[in-house]
């Protein structure tokens, strides 16, 4: 007797792009059914500031720079995106009849979509792979879930 398998979407992101595949199971693998791209994820801290801040001086007279808000506006963008990918993945759900997901993401923006996700989104996300392989094939994907399974 088979039993048959909930249908799973596997979602790999990081700060720069996501990837939605329908797993078909680990002897059929992946099959990609959406790609979201975020180019600003790519920028590094200092080009997403515009503005850029001066020296101070310190009580012996020497110049140092400023700390900006490098970090915090590389990780708005990466909170912009978190959201961005939820609320397509929450519209998609709701069309596709999809019953468990697996998400793969480096470990920050993991965090990120965690708590961005509702409840019933939350209680579909059967197992989570805390690395980024957004890049990678998707038969190198298919690796790491039958690794991790």
């Amino acid at each position: 007797m088979k039993v048959a398998m909930p249908k799973t979407w596997v979602i790999v992101a990081d700060a720069s792009r996501a990837r939605f595949f329908d797993f078909k199971g680990h002897v059929s693998g992946l099959q990609e059914i959406h790609d979201m791209a975020n180019p600003e994820g790519r920028l590094k801290n200092q080009d997403l500031v515009t503005d850029k801040h001066g020296t101070t001086h310190d009580r012996k007279g020497v110049g140092t720079p400023q700390m900006g808000d490098n970090a915090e506006a590389a990780h708005q963008v990466e909170r912009a995106f978190a959201i961005e990918v939820v609320r397509s993945l929450e519209t998609m759900i709701r069309e596709s009849g999809v019953q468990a997901i697996i998400l793969a993401a480096p470990p920050r923006f993991l965090g990120e979509l965690r708590r961005r996700l509702d409840k019933a989104t939350t209680a579909m996300v059967k197992q989570e792979i805390n690395k980024d392989i957004s890049t990678l094939t998707p038969e190198e994907i298919k690796a790491h879930l039958d690794r991790a399974a």
